[in-house]
Parts: structure tokens; sequence; C-alpha cells
């Protein structure tokens, strides 16, 4: 395929109420909506949505390194493989590498270091671009026999017990069985009254999952989880801080759920060291399953290689966004639909904590699922995304 056109536009996301995590409070979220264009008038979409504080590039330099690279692939000629994708972007980190080719960074000088939503954004608007050339939904790129819907949770929103008791009840009478709650960053106390809360409004079928954003040290994990696993927790999501495996670890042998790494692996040294048999972790796995983030991981393909080598290491593996926008989840939909198991739920339905989400897009979970459209590619009308 040939790139007629390439270009990127400013993308910025208005959250309807802020949203508190241990790390920071969100109002809303900044970045670029990337166009390819082919010589056949194929457009495919990508999306950048820094998130510094997980490690990613500064919305500055995604911009900057972005511009560089859509410059030089203008005109070129690219394979119809996924291979020609891999080998057209830079190389990932060493832990999950992608290929050997260097074409865009070397052509142009950009800003150093890492810059993972930048190659997520154009490595999501090649693939969108091949899926339509082959006639086929991405996800069929990915794996031979991906699913046809993904299982997500609900992002309970209030701020109060009260508020996240009603969020809860009105996530599981919309068909949600699995909800998510932040927590850390308050007091125990209040950690506790929320989740109590949560777990008297919906009962106990229903499955609930924390997520700490690694804001506890390891003692106030193992007490927090001590107190709040009464409540039949699902999982937890980084109890402890990213850089200290070890502690994560230890959690998870003592904890009443699942731990699941998340901010650990926007790490690649934590990264290499999760998919790696440590001796110090006695010769297992750190963690009960990772969390993906793609725009975190630098697109759906090392996140794919991430969730293969999890597997082979008895970890299992989903998807959540990083707050991002409707081409980016389209996107995450796709993974998670060819991950080695969709027993866990993925963490896309946040669509609704926007003030301005399309009005209609095929993404829109349903009874607690994304069912995918059978459309080539994303599926998504260039006009009705940005």
């Amino acid at each position: 395929m040939r790139i007629a056109k390439a270009s990127f536009t400013p993308l910025r996301l208005e959250l309807l109420q802020p949203l508190k995590t241990s790390r920071s409070t969100y109002t809303a979220r900044e970045g670029f909506l990337v166009r390819l264009e082919d010589e056949a008038g194929h457009v495919g979409l990508g999306e950048a949505m820094p998130l510094p504080e997980f490690g990613t590039e500064s919305l500055a330099d995604c911009g900057a390194t972005l511009g560089a690279w859509l410059d030089a692939l203008k005109g070129q000629f690219l394979g119809d493989s996924v291979r020609a994708i891999e080998d057209t972007l830079s190389p990932f980190p060493p832990a999950v590498a992608r290929g050997d080719g260097v074409r865009i960074r070397s052509r142009q000088t950009t800003p150093e270091g890492p810059m993972p939503a930048s190659e997520h954004a154009l490595e999501l608007a090649l693939l969108d671009l091949l899926a339509q050339r082959q006639g086929v939904p991405l996800c069929w790129l990915l794996a031979e026999e991906a699913r046809t819907e993904v299982a997500v949770n609900a992002l309970l929103f209030g701020d109060g017990p009260e508020a996240l008791a009603e969020d809860a009840r009105k996530a599981v009478a919309e068909g949600y069985g699995t909800l998510k709650l932040k927590v850390a960053g308050r007091s125990l106390e209040d950690d506790e009254q929320r989740v109590k809360a949560v777990r008297e409004a919906v009962g106990p079928d229903v499955k609930l999952r924390l997520d700490a954003n690694g804001g506890w040290s390891e003692p106030e994990a193992k007490r927090a989880l001590d107190k709040l696993g009464w409540y039949g927790l699902e999982l937890v999501e980084q109890p402890t801080p990213p850089e200290d495996l070890a502690a994560l670890w230890r959690v998870q042998r003592r904890a009443p759920c699942m731990v699941a790494a998340d901010e650990s692996l926007g790490s690649p040294e934590a990264l290499r060291a999760l998919l790696a048999v440590d001796p110090l972790m006695g010769g297992g796995p750190a963690v009960g399953a990772v969390v993906l983030k793609p725009m975190v991981l630098g697109g759906l393909l090392p996140c794919l290689v991430v969730a293969m080598r999890a597997a082979r290491l008895g970890m299992q593996a989903y998807v959540t966004s990083s707050l991002d926008g409707v081409v980016a989840r389209a996107g995450a939909t796709h993974l998670a639909a060819a991950l080695p198991s969709g027993a866990l739920a993925s963490g896309l339905a946040v669509g609704r904590l926007f003030a301005h989400e399309p009005a209609s897009h095929p993404y829109r979970p349903v009874h607690g699922h994304i069912r995918l459209p059978q459309a080539p590619g994303l599926g998504l009308a260039p006009e009705t995304v940005g």
C-alpha cells in the first residue's frame, strides 16, 4: 500500500466530572487523532492520548513526533502485511521488541526517549488500513479465532459511598457483571466504607475489582486487602508501587484475591522481570494477571506479545483504556478479542465518563459486552470520531 495522505489533529476529551485516582485527578484528556489514506481511498484511524504519569511521552513530544513521522510516511510504499507495519515503526523497548526496522525515526529528528502513545496511534492507523485492504475486521490480523464480543467492566464514578452504591446499582441494571472501584489516596476507613456500600448495593454475585494505581506501600496493601478482602474481591490492580515487583509478589502470595500488574508494565525493566521466571518470585509468576494498556505499551502488537508470554507463565491478561477516545477504545476492543483468554472483563466501558462522547458508534457496551462490528478494519467512519 502507498500512503497518499497523512495528517493529525488535536483531540480533547472533557470528563463529565473529575476522576480521582491515587496518582492524579483528571478533568480532561488531550491528544491527537491520526488519519492515513492509501492510494485506493481507504482511511485508517489512530489515536495518541499521552499519559506521562504512566510512562508515556508528554503531549508536546507526542505532537512533535507524530508530525515528523507522518511527514516521513507521505508517499511511502509499505508492504501489505503485519510484519511490514512492524518494520515501519521504531522498535519497542527490548522486553517486547517489534522488528528490526527503524525507518521512520531514522529519517527525521524527533524527541529522545520512548514514544508509546505516538507509536500506538501510527500502528493503529496502519492496522486499520491493512485490515480494510484485506476486507477483514482488524482483530483477524491479530488472531485467526478472535472472539466476536468482549466482556467489559463498569468503572464506578461516584465519590462517596452513597453515590457509588447508586452508580453500582445502575451498572448492574444495565447488565454489567463486573464493577471496578478506585481505592488508595484516601484513608483505609474511607475505602472500606466505599467498598462495603458497593457490595451491599449489588449483592454477592457481582464481581468487584479494586484499582490502587500503585498508591499503597507494601504494609498498607497487606492491611487494606486483609480488611477489604472480606467483601469478596475478584482482583486488585497494582496494589504496590510499580517499580517494586518483590513487594507485588509478596502481596499476591497472601492476598485473598488475584493481584494484577498494571503500572509496572510501563517500565521496560519491570516488564522484562514480569515476563521471566525469576528466582526472587519462587520460580513462578509474580502476579495472577497483567493489565494491558495499548497507549502505554506502544500499540496492539506489543500488547499481544506480552499477553502470549504471560499466558505461557500462567498469568491471565485483560485490556483497559487509559481514558482514551473512541478510536483507541475500538483498537483495544479488537485486541481484547484476540487475547489467549477472555475470562477477565476488560476495562473499555468508559465512554459514559466523557461529556461529548460521539452519539453513535459501534463500540458502546450493551449488557456488559461490546460486540465487535464485522466491517473491515475498525469499522469506524472518520467523520463520526472527531
